[in-house]
């Protein structure tokens, strides 16, 4: 009993601990050959679950709905006109105010949508760790966080002053470490009046930790850019640019790399098909990614929300979010599946001392 509450206070308290130390418990069991009736089968308690709290923030729903449209359509004039006023009396007046509009408005619709907010504080809170456990003995954290310590040495990482992170998960899957998160990636800007927060990066963050298999080199890919933002980042990062062997791939990204040699290895064919996929799951709007040290960091900007519950008005056991979650975290463990293909040691005893640009054919060959 005393070590259950340590581990709950561990968990309340520490949870970026709790997350390392229960990767070795959390061994990721396969879903992707489960049939998607038999997943959903397993599914059906919590979302029935789910199904009781939808319909009853939905009922709430729609009776705010009901009373707030005719009260917004009675007091817009009314305020509007209020405004007008306040406006014309302190016509002279440096400290004026007259927003009396904006915040009745604000007051009202934050009011109308609290059941849909308090739906998916429900979801997030006790029902997604629940399933999280169906895919694959996920665990999950509603405010956990990737290590930054982790993701920064990655070089993909932009500058940033604020982090910010939610739903989180955790496992581990052929001795390999994986967790995701939603990130929000902030800097701090100032103009004359105020200082103010710009996102810089926001979306997904899956860092796979490999354990004890360590790359030789450091390899990232980025978005495509300009010749000059290419050059740039030759002399910046200290890398040089790798040539990929997709040409599709090449017009969405660069690749830089401090071992020409493994680089070619670990953004083969396969590799390039599994990260393109990996990115159309999640409709990235943009994509880079890291493989340093023992780590591969993969980070898809996306400004929607993978881990929400569906729209208030779509019942609890429509399927979609559900399976496109399933597929998602499938297209995870395929990358994890090529890297632990991968041995540097297979790749670099082929490899020639100063021959950097050689891959094996070629090293063979000689």
């Amino acid at each position: 009993m005393a070590l259950h509450y340590l581990k709950d206070f561990v968990h309340e308290f520490f949870p970026g601990l709790a997350s390392r130390a229960h990767h070795e418990n959390y061994d990721i069991l396969d879903k992707r050959t489960e049939e998607d009736n038999a997943f959903l089968a397993q599914c059906k308690e919590h979302l029935t679950r789910l199904e009781t709290i939808r319909e009853e923030k939905l009922k709430t729903y729609l009776f705010r709905k009901k009373i707030a449209v005719p009260a917004i359509l009675v007091l817009t004039p009314l305020l509007g006109y209020l405004d007008y006023w306040l406006i014309m009396l302190q016509s002279g007046s440096d400290d004026g105010f007259a927003g009396v509009t904006f915040l009745v408005l604000g007051a009202i619709y934050h009011w109308v949508t609290s059941p849909k907010r308090k739906y998916a504080k429900e979801y997030k809170i006790r029902i997604l760790p629940k399933l999280a456990t169906l895919f694959g003995n996920l665990r999950y954290q509603h405010k956990g966080r990737v290590s930054m310590d982790e993701m920064e040495p990655s070089k993909i990482v932009p500058a940033f002053d604020k982090y910010e992170s939610e739903d989180h998960f955790s496992g581990a899957y052929k001795g390999v470490n994986l967790e995701f998160a939603e990130i929000n990636l902030k800097q701090k800007r100032r103009n004359k009046r105020r200082t103010y927060y710009v996102s810089v990066f926001r979306g997904l963050a899956i860092l796979i930790n490999t354990r004890h298999k360590r790359f030789y080199g450091h390899t990232i890919l980025d978005e495509n850019k300009s010749k000059i933002s290419e050059w740039f980042k030759e002399k910046t990062s200290k890398m040089q640019r790798a040539e990929m062997v997709d040409p599709e791939f090449e017009k969405l990204f660069d690749a830089y790399t401090t071992d020409q040699v493994e680089a070619r290895y670990l953004i083969d064919p396969t590799m390039i098909e599994r990260l393109k996929a990996l990115y159309q799951e999640y409709d990235g709007e943009k994509m880079a990614a890291a493989f340093y040290d023992n780590k591969m960091l993969i980070l898809i900007a996306s400004n929607h929300n993978h881990f929400e519950p569906a729209h208030l008005y779509i019942p609890a056991s429509d399927p979609v979010s559900i399976l496109s979650m399933k597929q998602e975290i499938g297209q995870i463990l395929s990358i994890i599946d090529r890297l632990s293909l991968y041995d540097p040691n297979e790749v670099h005893k082929n490899k020639e001392p100063n021959q950097n640009f050689l891959d094996k054919s070629q090293a063979s060959a000689l």
